[in-house]
């Protein structure tokens, strides 16, 4: 028994029941759907045949050697935070500055050399 021939008329699509904004919102619908596994291996081996192809005619920019990138370590030590030297070190900090003296730059401001020369020995 012969096939009858598929109808590509819009009557044919959508049959005596549907209408044309049924079949557009159908075919949305198909097109939003998720794609197919088959599909996108079908595209995967593309890509990779037109890749190889220019590769084989020298047509491929090339590209750079890209270092592995460092794995990170798994486990790292942290050491936790001590509060009695946290504080001891901004107690220190404050002392410097209630002094007047700043120890990290070399030169000496009129505030440093006025209360240098006037401490009593």
């Amino acid at each position: 028994m012969a096939r009858a021939k598929k109808s590509r008329s819009m009557r044919g699509k959508l049959g005596k029941t549907g209408s044309k904004e049924m079949m557009k919102e159908q075919n949305k619908a198909r097109k939003a759907s998720a794609t197919r596994r088959f599909a996108t291996k079908k595209a995967k081996e593309r890509k990779e045949q037109a890749h190889k192809k220019l590769e084989r005619l020298g047509l491929l920019p090339a590209k750079e050697e890209a270092a592995p990138a460092a794995r990170p370590r798994r486990f790292v030590f942290v050491k936790p935070v001590d509060e009695k030297e946290e504080k001891a070190k901004k107690e220190a900090e404050a002392i410097k500055q209630s002094n007047g003296i700043n120890p990290d730059t070399e030169e000496l401001s009129v505030n440093e050399l006025l209360s240098a020369f006037s401490e009593e020995i």
